[in-house]
């Protein structure tokens, strides 16, 4: 482990430092598996028992099992960001360069070792990022294919970010979006294919409802009976399908319009 004599000789005085408030992503990871395990074992448990063969149910138990995985996702990331920072993780601003302190020891690298710094144009503002940490993302690729991630949950990150592209004139700077530049159309290619999907799985079921027919029992009695035009398995694979078509045709659709209103002209 560098001493400070040592990073002092290497990256010049200390001239701001920024500590990661670990406690909010624990916190953060807690409050996600409270949602994540009960809503799960509640979607499962419908998932099993459900024999209504009602689409509008299918549909209702995929937005809950949705919501299950949405929040084991952050339950994951946040953990995940806590474990591999450590108690003790911070950034620290230089004269000739940045350090990041971490579980694994402090590290650090010149100004001119900066290859890139990725800031997106539009930050997430609403209380969901401040309290993920979304609501500032910076991140730096250095040479030899290393990578440092900057979130909301460093202090004054605003001015992390700020000072790293002060000290790095020379390094590209990114939004991240720039994929968007060659995606163009495809988003609405995206966009119809989901929609067509949807649209075909609803006039599968409605070409396979269920219909009357007259029979005669063994009594020589006549009688209607119900012929099943789909199974249950079928119905509720429709309806966990469904909401994702629906969400990723208006994701493309945002996507797109995204893209054509920020697109460099």
């Amino acid at each position: 482990m560098i001493s400070e004599a040592e990073m002092t000789d290497l990256f010049g005085a200390v001239l701001s430092r920024h500590r990661v408030d670990t406690r909010a992503r624990w916190r953060n990871a807690v409050w996600a598996l409270v949602v994540a395990v009960p809503s799960g074992w509640l979607g499962l448990w419908a998932l099993v028992a459900a024999d209504d063969g009602r689409p509008g149910g299918g549909r209702a138990i995929g937005l809950v099992i949705g919501l299950s995985l949405g929040a084991l996702y952050v339950a994951v990331t946040q953990a995940w960001r806590a474990v591999r920072g450590g108690s003790g993780e911070y950034f620290e601003v230089r004269e000739r360069g940045i350090v990041h302190g971490s579980r694994r020891g402090a590290v650090g690298w010149e100004w001119s070792r900066i290859v890139s710094v990725t800031i997106p144009g539009t930050p997430r503002i609403h209380g969901l990022a401040r309290r993920l940490g979304n609501d500032y993302r910076c991140r730096l690729a250095l040479d030899g294919g290393a990578r440092l991630y900057i979130d909301g949950h460093a202090a004054g990150a605003f001015g992390l970010g700020r000072a790293v592209l002060e000290h790095s004139p020379r390094a590209r700077r990114l939004q991240g979006d720039e994929w968007q530049d060659r995606a163009g159309g495809w988003f609405l290619a995206g966009a119809a294919a989901f929609l067509l999907a949807g649209v075909s799985m609803v006039a599968y079921l409605a070409s396979h409802a269920d219909t009357t027919r007259t029979v005669t029992d063994p009594n020589g009695m006549l009688r209607e009976e119900t012929v099943q035009g789909v199974g249950d398995g079928v119905i509720m694979a429709v309806g966990l399908s469904l909401p994702v078509c629906a969400i990723g045709a208006i994701t493309c659709i945002v996507l797109y319009v995204r893209y054509r209103r920020y697109r460099p002209r």
